[in-house]
């Protein structure tokens, strides 16, 4: 018996219960690979409720310096690009300066969290309820900025979370603001003791597959095709994507299956 627990992103959503539907999903593939529904339990850590001004809140947050994030999220795309000619290839269509804005647009609610001390700590005391008196080791899935909060979360409390046996990250956008996180944790530091598997998709707006740029790299690195054109579509894919899912369960059943369990 395990756990399986995901975490969400950000954005305003009032469905404490948005992980079964991630969960059925998923499901399947991992009946698939020969886990069984009696051999795993779901859960979800929601903390939508903590972040105050969901939405366009972090603006306001970050009004007098949201031009110098924006130039700087640039600069480090042309100097991604200027590393990395393949990088472009990952972007979708479209003009770069209009990538930058759909960055900040789906991810700047992460300010909320990163800037304000009470949301930070109150986010993170929900995440460690989460993950107490679970049955089994836990697998934790960690969504696009989840992924930050886990980051953040684990390496503050390490004592706290020692019931996760593997750490998954799902459409991380660890690089877009590992500058800004750097201000709450070690990014070159692993974020836990557990195998830590990053999913990225080929066409995602968070560039999930540079998550190592300037920072500790995961165990495991896999990359899939969410969407052929659009970013956006590709970061909201992970779970309704069959290659997606399929890849995941695969990556949970290994570890299950290895005696880490």
């Amino acid at each position: 018996m395990g756990s399986i627990v995901f975490i969400h992103g950000m954005g305003h959503d009032t469905n404490r219960e948005y992980w079964r539907r991630w969960a059925d999903a998923l499901l399947p593939y991992l009946i698939k690979q020969g886990i069984q529904p009696a051999e795993v339990y779901f859960s979800g850590i929601y903390y939508y409720d903590l972040v105050p001004q969901p939405g366009d809140g972090w603006k306001k947050i970050t009004s007098p310096f949201t031009r110098d994030i924006q130039e700087e999220m640039q600069k480090d795309l042309f100097g991604q690009i200027a590393r990395e000619e393949s990088t472009r290839d990952s972007l979708g269509r479209g003009p770069l300066a209009n990538f930058i804005d759909l960055v900040a647009d789906n991810f700047g609610d992460i300010f909320t969290y990163i800037l304000d001390e009470q949301v930070y700590q109150q986010v993170n005391n929900r995440f460690y309820q989460g993950i107490v008196n679970l049955p089994g080791p836990v697998t934790l899935i960690a969504y696009s900025l989840g992924t930050m909060v886990s980051f953040c979360a684990m390496q503050q409390r390490p004592d706290l979370v020692y019931p996760i046996n593997h750490f998954i990250t799902l459409g991380s956008p660890i690089f877009w603001f590992r500058k800004w996180l750097q201000k709450r944790t070690k990014l070159t530091h692993r974020p836990t003791d557990a195998h830590w598997t990053n999913l990225a998709g080929h066409i995602d707006v968070a560039c999930p597959h540079l998550i190592s740029y300037e920072a500790c790299s995961p165990d495991t690195n896999l990359e899939c095709e969410l969407d052929k054109f659009n970013p956006v579509k590709g970061h909201l894919a992970y779970f309704h994507q069959p290659a997606a899912l399929q890849l995941l369960a695969k990556e949970i059943a290994a570890r299950w299956q290895t005696g880490h369990w």
